[in-house]
């Protein structure tokens, strides 16, 4: 096992708490090697609520195969865990693939008629991650932000890099969960914390935009299922995403 520190960057942040996605690459970067350079399967569960700043992170090598690395990773702040990774990392293409259902990237409006979405809500709070992902949503599914949300509990988009470059494997990590929540389509607001987070990557992402898709399932006794789905500029899926989160109703 080894031990190493990173520094939790303040900019990336959600209400004032780090990104979820930032601190998966931040833990899934240490486990990858020359040999397997890319995360393939990568699941988190977030334990407890991160803090900027310092933090602790522990790396177990569990098996390392030819194709194949398994690693987990501990992220921890003051003897006090804040998530658990489990990394399965190996080597990513960008070959055709061998089989697909058939299932395309979502239709978009081209990407200026899509605004970008801002770092400050209307509500005044905060989402530093947006000064690092340019996400324009489509307007058909962000009718919530002007007080008219339909109820299917989906959202789409196009999603880079705010600096323009390349998209990673890792950058794939923290745009997994960069879409705002779908429950803002059902009208609901509320903090919706990511108790668990599994990625899939799929294939090594062309240059330019992406599309995405983000739904949910089902909402049941405060806890929400997410499943994000991200196609590159070539209209290759290159990540698969499913969450568990939590959300509140509304007092009566």
């Amino acid at each position: 096992m080894t031990t190493s520190e990173i520094a939790v960057d303040e900019t990336w942040t959600v209400g004032g708490k780090p990104h979820g996605g930032y601190l998966l690459r931040s833990a899934v970067e240490l486990a990858l090697d020359e040999d397997h350079p890319h995360p393939l399967a990568v699941s988190a569960h977030y334990v407890s609520s991160p803090d900027h700043g310092r933090a602790t992170v522990e790396r177990e090598r569990l098996r390392t195969g030819r194709r194949v690395a398994s690693s987990r990773v501990r992220i921890s702040q003051d003897e006090v865990v804040r998530a658990e990774v489990l990394v399965s990392a190996g080597r990513l293409s960008t070959a055709e693939p061998y089989w697909t259902s058939g299932g395309g990237p979502p239709a978009l409006p081209p990407v200026e008629d899509c605004p970008r979405t801002p770092a400050v809500g209307p509500a005044g709070i905060r989402v530093g991650y947006f000064d690092h992902v340019d996400l324009r949503l489509d307007p058909a599914t962000a009718q919530w932000a002007v007080g008219r949300p339909q109820g299917r509990a989906e959202v789409r988009g196009w999603m880079r890099r705010a600096d323009g470059a390349a998209t990673s494997p890792l950058d794939l990590l923290v745009f997994a969960d960069a879409m705002p929540p779908a429950t803002f389509d059902l009208g609901l607001f509320g903090w919706v914390p990511t108790l668990e987070l599994t990625v899939h990557l799929r294939g090594l992402a062309a240059p330019g935009w992406l599309r995405v898709v983000q739904r949910a399932t089902l909402l049941r006794d405060g806890w929400l299922d997410e499943e994000c789905l991200i196609w590159d500029s070539a209209g290759h899926l290159v990540a698969q995403a499913h969450q568990l989160a939590g959300y509140r109703l509304p007092e009566a």
